[in-house]
């Protein structure tokens, strides 16, 4: 009872509510990944997913950002163009989706599956991680 008094007093409102907050936050992602229908993978990951010849390694990063250099034979669709390019990727075959550090691919890891892809997966990391890993990269 004195926490509840401790919590609610005015002068901890601001505690109170920031402990709330983080606390939705966490219960927040907690069930985003219960619901997720897409695979994190890791470098190692990707290179395993590699060995199927009929993987899409899709890079949705701008195109000055793969300047930088990318993933060989990968397809690139920026970001704002991948919703109206679905219908060139093939949804029975796996997808491997990357970009500068894992936010992006990730948002387009969840429309591709909210589109029929079954079979989908971001890279963690984007192409930071695979440079990080020693991974070869094309520029």
């Amino acid at each position: 009872m004195e926490i509840i008094e401790f919590l609610l007093a005015s002068e901890q409102m601001l505690t109170t509510g920031t402990l709330v907050v983080l606390i939705a936050l966490l219960i927040g992602n907690v069930i985003a990944d219960k619901f997720r229908k897409y695979e994190i993978v890791d470098a190692t990951g990707a290179i395993k997913l590699m060995d199927d010849k009929g993987l899409i390694v899709l890079d949705v990063r701008e195109s000055k950002e793969r300047k930088t250099g990318f993933i060989a034979n990968d397809v690139h669709i920026p970001l704002a163009q991948v919703k109206n390019k679905l219908s060139t990727l093939d949804k029975n075959k796996k997808v491997l989706v990357y970009c500068r550090s894992g936010s992006r691919s990730a948002h387009i890891a969840g429309l591709l599956t909210r589109n029929e892809f079954e079979q989908v997966y971001n890279l963690k990391g984007g192409i930071q991680a695979w440079k990080k890993a020693n991974l070869p990269i094309k520029k």
